[in-house]
C-alpha cells in the first residue's frame, strides 16, 4: 500500500514533463510553421492601377501632390499634379489640381490653361465640373476680365440648376455678377470723370496758349 502511494507521485510528475515536452516540440513546429513577417518598408495602402481594390498610382499621386500643397511646398505639389496628369492625361482631377497650385504661385495665365482642360476632360463628372466653373469665373474677375467674368458665372449658375445633386452655391453668382456689374458701372463713372478732367485740361492749355499770344500780355 505504501508502495503505490509513492509510486502515484513519482507517475503523475513523469506524465507532467512528458506533458511539457509534447507541447514545447507543437509551439516549435507552430512557431516555424508562420510566415516571415512583411518589413515595414512593404506596409501601407494596397495600389491597383485600376484603383478598384486598392488605391491607384493617379490618385496616390494626386494625394502626394495635395499632402504637399498642404505643407505650402508648391513645386513639390506640382510635381505630384504632373506625375498624376502623365498616368492619366484625361482625367480633369489632376488638370483641376495643377491649376489650384499655379493659383497659389500667383500664375493666373497658367492655371486657367489647366482649368479649360479640366474642363475639357470633365466628362458627366457634374461635381468636379462645378469647381472648374467657379475657379473659372473667379479667375476672371481676378483678371477684371468683366464680360468674361459674367458669362462665367452665368455657366456656374446654369450648371448649378442643370445638376441639382451636385454640391454647388446657387446663390453665389447672384451675388457676383451684381458685383461685377457694379465694377462695371465704376469703370463708365471713372471713365466720364478721366473725359471731363482731359477736356477740362486741355481748354486750359487752350486759354494759357491764347493769353501768351495776346498783345497785351507781350
Amino acid at each position: 500500500m505504501r508502495l503505490r502511494r509513492i509510486a502515484a507521485p513519482i507517475f503523475l510528475f513523469a506524465l507532467g514533463l512528458s506533458v511539457t515536452a509534447t507541447a514545447g516540440k507543437k509551439g516549435q513546429k507552430d512557431k516555424e510553421a508562420e510566415p516571415p513577417a512583411t518589413p515595414a518598408s512593404e506596409t501601407g495602402p494596397k495600389k491597383d492601377p485600376k484603383g478598384i481594390k486598392g488605391i491607384s498610382p493617379f490618385w496616390e499621386a494626386i494625394k502626394k501632390g495635395d499632402d504637399a500643397l498642404a505643407a505650402r511646398d508648391v513645386e513639390g505639389a506640382k510635381t505630384a499634379y504632373q506625375e498624376a496628369i502623365r498616368g492619366e492625361p484625361q482625367n480633369a482631377m489632376g488638370h483641376y489640381r495643377m491649376g489650384e497650385a499655379e493659383l497659389t504661385k500667383g500664375n493666373l495665365k497658367e492655371a486657367e490653361g489647366f482649368w479649360q482642360s479640366a474642363l475639357r476632360f470633365v466628362g458627366e463628372n457634374a461635381g468636379l465640373k462645378a469647381k472648374v466653373l467657379f475657379v473659372l469665373a473667379d479667375l476672371k474677375e481676378r483678371q477684371r476680365s468683366l464680360d468674361e467674368a459674367t458669362n462665367g458665372w452665368n455657366a456656374y449658375e446654369g450648371h448649378s440648376k442643370a445638376s441639382p445633386t451636385a454640391k454647388t452655391y446657387p446663390a453665389t453668382p447672384v451675388d457676383r455678377k451684381k458685383r461685377v456689374e457694379d465694377w462695371k458701372k465704376l469703370e463708365v463713372d471713372y471713365g466720364a470723370v478721366k473725359i471731363r478732367i482731359k477736356q477740362r485740361l486741355e481748354e486750359a492749355e487752350k486759354k494759357s496758349a491764347e493769353s501768351a499770344q495776346s498783345p497785351q500780355n507781350r
